[in-house]
């Protein structure tokens, strides 16, 4: 009988990361359509799951290197982007924000809800324009 509960509650919780995962893509594709930028967007990510995603649009350009990339997605910190780069980065964890300066944006959970937070000055220095449907999730400075 244990054995049994111990099974649906790990099937619960794969079918329930699943459905987030879906969810944190399809946010993340919104963002991705609903922001102007002057070049067309070239896609890469530290993630293999966000990849494969974006890859299977036709929606999105992606890319094997990020140095081929103008416009990346980090899950986690990566040290040499670190620093000053011509490339967009929109990050997974709020705390990148703050050590990636040139992060303009993230997506993260937070009390098991999806929160998108955009950084003004940010997204003023690289010339990023959001959609009106975004606009209600820029902040002025990081909390």
């Amino acid at each position: 009988m244990k054995f049994l509960i111990l099974i649906l509650l790990s099937l619960s919780l794969l079918l329930g990361n699943q459905s987030g995962d879906k969810l944190k893509m399809q946010i993340l594709k919104n963002i991705c359509l609903s922001i102007k930028s002057e070049n067309k967007m070239k896609i890469w990510s530290d993630d293999i799951n966000i990849m494969k995603s974006f890859k299977e649009s036709d929606k999105f350009v992606t890319v094997s290197n990020f140095n081929d990339a103008n416009f990346i997605i980090l899950t986690k910190k990566i040290a040499f982007l670190t620093e000053d780069t011509d490339k967009h980065i929109f990050v997974l964890n709020y705390c990148l924000l703050e050590y990636i300066p040139n992060s303009f944006g993230a997506l993260f959970w937070k009390k098991g809800r999806p929160n998108i937070v955009f950084i003004k000055s940010r997204l003023e220095d690289q010339s990023l324009i959001l959609s009106d449907k975004l606009k209600p999730y820029i902040e002025e400075q990081i909390w």
